[in-house]
């Protein structure tokens, strides 16, 4: 009876669990991948949001989300979040992929910056370029996205895999008995995202299809070993232009198991204006998870222009087997012209007068090959007061400006509101002024340049007026009236006078 009653609960325990498995809500497998991965990752660690669909894509990762493609270009969008307050909330991504005839990308650096959205969300966008004659299959594309917290550096690698459709269909010749899973002998990635939707960085991902899940002592022992940059003392930094510095920069064998071997590594840039110590390195193996160090000191020409600078490590190794292995590696610096401006033909009076107003008049001068942003020029001494600063904006290299500016003349008891204070010493005497120049360059970062005046206040000298009263006009007629009466007169006497004369000649 008791034995019935066994047979019994352990037939009804293996029905339930079979009917739990057949409704997903008990996958140990996915269960067990997940507390992996998150115990791996750590708190903190970037990661990428697979629950949520962001603008660019048709769905969430869960939901089998796929980059658009168009004209040859394909459009790809990864939301990646993180629990740290990465610095200035910005974190850095790059692309890579497998380099071969089949590739379906042309090769170009996709490495940018992502700034934190008001979602919380790095959300990355790139367009890849596709070739005309790619072949439709599955390919791998290496993400890795890296941050700083508080001067420590986190960094977390991706792999996602994408499908191509819109392209010749490959012709392949079946091997029997491969025994390798999924379709057309591609293994299929791993990586299922967990409860949280949350993609670990050591989870792969399929666009388009769910992935399964290969042992990964097995998935470490057929994939190819990996030589990525992990430390770069000038990322992020900026060279001046006529600048030495060392470079500190490794490179390193991602592998957990496998060793590389017969490892060659050669620097190309696109400048000619940076100088290298050395460009190539050798090294006859490499252990996993080693580094090889690449450092050296370059040295940036004087007149090298400000713009970044791609430079691009071309990497040749094998693996324990003998295989051939290529990748590269892009880097990017970038180069500035240092800021070079200055005040000349600086000119105010050497004596000024309280209360009157005089100019202040200047010329700035750009000595550098760069151009400088935001101009200004402002005046400040006691007893001087400036009306406003002034606004030149920008200035090309090796151009000039000329400036002027109003200065009100005040005594030396004044506050700089120009109001008298109480005991404030003496009104008048010697004083001086700062001239301040104040620039930006492309950065935003300001310089300020100050040049010193110097000058007298005097009393202001003023001089009494005399003003004589006018005296008042009296009216004159009667002196106009006597004149002509005397002149009529002097008239009458000279005429009857000489008519006294003629008769006197006519009577001799």
């Amino acid at each position: 009876m008791r034995r019935r009653k066994v047979f019994g609960i352990a037939r009804w325990l293996l029905v339930l669990a079979a009917l739990l498995v057949s409704c997903g809500l008990w996958e140990a497998g996915s269960y067990v991948k997940a507390g992996a991965a998150a115990e791996e990752q750590g708190a903190g660690a970037i990661s990428i949001d697979s629950r949520r669909c962001y603008e660019g894509m048709d769905a969430p990762f869960a939901k089998g989300y796929e980059p658009s493609v168009a004209d040859d270009m394909m459009t790809l969008v990864i939301p990646f979040v993180s629990d740290s307050n990465m610095e200035k909330k910005r974190i850095t991504v790059g692309v890579g992929f497998e380099s071969g005839q089949e590739c379906p990308f042309y090769y170009k650096n996709y490495q940018k910056q992502v700034k934190m959205s008001g979602e919380g969300v790095y959300l990355y966008r790139c367009r890849l370029k596709l070739k005309e004659n790619r072949v439709n299959g599955q390919y791998p594309l290496y993400l890795w996205a890296e941050g700083k917290e508080g001067g420590n550096l986190l960094r977390q690698e991706f792999t996602v895999y994408i499908e191509i459709t819109d392209g010749r269909t490959k012709v392949t010749e079946e091997v029997p008995g491969n025994g390798t899973p999924g379709e057309g002998g591609q293994p299929e990635p791993d990586g299922i995202p967990g409860d949280d939707g949350i993609f670990s960085g050591d989870e792969g991902t399929q666009f388009g299809q769910e992935a399964g899940g290969v042992a990964q002592a097995e998935e470490e022992k057929n994939s190819q070993p990996r030589l990525m940059v992990t430390a770069n003392s000038l990322q992020g930094n900026i060279l001046e232009a006529g600048s030495s510095t060392v470079w500190s920069i490794a490179l390193q064998n991602c592998s957990r198991h496998n060793s590389v071997e017969n490892v060659k590594i050669t620097l190309l840039s696109e400048s000619k204006d940076i100088v290298f110590e050395k460009n190539a390195w050798y090294f006859e193996k490499t252990a996993p998870k080693a580094t090889m160090d690449l450092s050296q000191s370059l040295t940036v020409a004087k007149k090298a222009p400000a713009e970044p600078v791609q430079m691009q490590f071309q990497i040749e190794y094998e693996d324990g087997k003998g295989t051939n292995y290529t990748s590269t590696e892009e880097i990017r610096l970038l180069i500035c012209q240092p800021q070079q401006a200055r005040l000349a033909n600086l000119s105010f009076p050497a004596q000024v007068y309280a209360s009157d107003t005089e100019f202040l008049s200047f010329q700035v001068q750009n000595t550098g090959l760069s151009a400088i942003y935001n101009v200004t020029v402002r005046l400040e001494g006691k007893g001087l007061f400036p009306q406003q600063e002034v606004f030149l904006g920008n200035i090309d290299g090796g151009a000039s400006a000329d400036g002027e500016q109003k200065v009100f003349v005040g005594t030396l008891d004044m506050d700089a509101e120009g109001n008298v204070l109480e005991n404030g010493g003496e009104k008048y005497g010697d004083t001086s002024g700062i001239v301040t120049l104040s620039y930006e360059d492309e950065q935003g970062r300001v310089t300020e340049q100050r040049v010193e005046i110097c000058t007298s206040v005097q009393k202001a000298d003023t001089e009494e007026l005399h003003i004589e009263e006018p005296k008042p006009k009296t009216n004159q007629w009667w002196a106009t009236i006597l004149f002509f009466v005397i002149a009529t007169l002097v008239l009458v006497i000279i005429w009857l006078y000489l008519r006294m004369k003629h008769y006197q000649r006519m009577r001799a």
